[in-house]
């Protein structure tokens, strides 16, 4: 199987993993044969991993060698997870079986398990509005399947809050499949619901017993969490999928390592990104002129400090990109806001402002941090009052306490000035 890198790879045989492509050897051993780079573009290239073992060295081993060479311990885990589920149902007779399932291979896995002791045992799937064709097909395959709806989409959603979710400021799980299920669900139904959750996804999963309840998502209903599979690992769970035969979403075989919202989720990174240009390119198109739409609107250049490009294929999911802006971000600002390009005087004065008078806690030093000036209205207001050659600037609290202003007074003076179209606040207009 040669690939656009030019890499020549048996199919069965190796899998990607952290930007490492691995293989097992006939002693059970991982081998990491490969490193992939995703570039800033989104572009791809290969290397030797430090330490590399050539492949001429050990007899690789395909999928099905390795299950059977680990067939008893996943023949002992599926027993155990059957048991548990058998335990908990008699535990818990009084609630009705619930298995939520995102087609993922963690929940199918689950599903499989549950439906072996409950066979017609009802599974859901949170309709987040962003999931890709491969995985619908797959939830409509799955028997006595009920599909929660949201009343408003992704899209429509961030459109009318003006937002996107990002890996500092999430919310997408919490709103379109929890959130969802929380709506959608009777509170009052004692649910025992079995979920696809490993103690080795996360640290914050890696402290979950076999009985777990969300308490800061459920709120007041009687549902009850169980997890038949939290102490597999990765590695188990494949190898249990290959062992019973059992049907994955397309997803994986395409190269992605998880199946949950296509395109936007924040969890995911660059090698995602360049399969979706890849699978999808269409659903890829439709977030790249959203998260366009987004940086221009919002003048995002003088908050994450880079380009358009390198929103779209980098800094979108969380965090100022660069501490300083590089003069190509300066006369890309100055473009499309009719300033003066290469005006690097005049430019700059809208990027990294901060307070000349407060702070705002402290930096890793233990030295006080002058609050940084993000509203794009606080600084037109300072160059608007003190000029376009100043180099000390104001927070509104203090720009308003040194004018003795109010909120009221601050409105007219900003709805003035727009009225009188300063090209100030044509630039930072929110």
């Amino acid at each position: 199987m040669k690939d656009k890198t030019g890499l020549d790879l048996p199919e069965g045989y190796f899998w990607y993993d952290k930007s490492i492509i691995k293989a097992f050897d006939s002693d059970g051993n991982v081998h990491k044969c490969y490193r992939l780079k995703v570039n800033d573009d989104l572009t791809m290239s290969y290397s030797r991993p430090k330490g590399y073992d050539n492949e001429s060295n050990f007899e690789l081993i395909n999928w099905q060698q390795l299950v059977e060479m680990n067939k008893e311990d996943i023949l002992q885990k599926e027993s155990d997870a059957l048991q548990m589920i058998k335990e908990k149902m008699e535990k818990y007779k009084e609630y009705k079986p619930l298995i939520p399932t995102s087609t993922g291979k963690d929940s199918t896995v689950t599903l499989h398990l549950v439906r072996q002791v409950l066979p017609d045992a009802e599974a859901l799937f949170n309709n987040t509005t962003l999931d890709c064709a491969d995985t619908y097909r797959m939830a409509k395959k799955i028997p006595n399947c009920r599909m929660l709806n949201p009343k408003e989409g992704f899209y429509q959603y961030i459109k009318d809050q003006n937002i996107i979710f990002n890996r500092i400021s999430r919310g997408c799980c919490r709103i379109f499949k929890v959130g969802e299920m929380v709506n959608q669900l009777d509170h009052d139904t004692k649910y025992l619901m079995f979920m696809g959750m490993r103690n080795q996804e996360s640290s914050t999963r890696s402290g979950y017993e076999d009985e777990w309840v969300n308490t800061a998502e459920w709120g007041d209903t009687k549902w009850q969490g169980i997890l038949p599979i939290r102490t597999w690992s990765e590695l188990d769970v494949w190898l249990y999928i290959f062992l019973r035969d059992i049907e994955v979403n397309e997803k994986y075989k395409k190269g992605y390592s998880r199946c949950g919202c296509a395109i936007a989720c924040p969890y995911y990174g660059k090698s995602t990104w360049v399969l979706d240009k890849y699978w999808y390119p269409i659903m890829r198109k439709r977030w790249e002129d959203i998260l366009r739409e987004d940086f221009i609107s919002n003048k995002k250049w003088i908050i994450m400090n880079c380009t358009i490009e390198e929103y779209i294929n980098q800094a979108w999911n969380g965090g100022s990109f660069r501490a300083e802006p590089t003069q190509e971000v300066i006369d890309e600002f100055a473009e499309y806001n009719g300033l003066n390009v290469g005006d690097t005087k005049v430019a700059r004065q809208y990027f990294n402002k901060y307070c000349s008078e407060c702070t705002t806690g402290k930096d890793k030093e233990g030295n006080p941090k002058p609050t940084r000036i993000k509203s794009k209205e606080v600084l037109a207001m300072n160059l608007k009052f003190h000029g376009r050659e100043i180099d000390k600037f104001l927070c509104k609290k203090c720009f308003m306490k040194l004018y003795e202003m109010d909120e009221a007074g601050w409105k007219r003076y900003v709805a003035s000035f727009k009225r009188e179209h300063c090209a100030l606040f044509d630039v930072y207009e929110d």
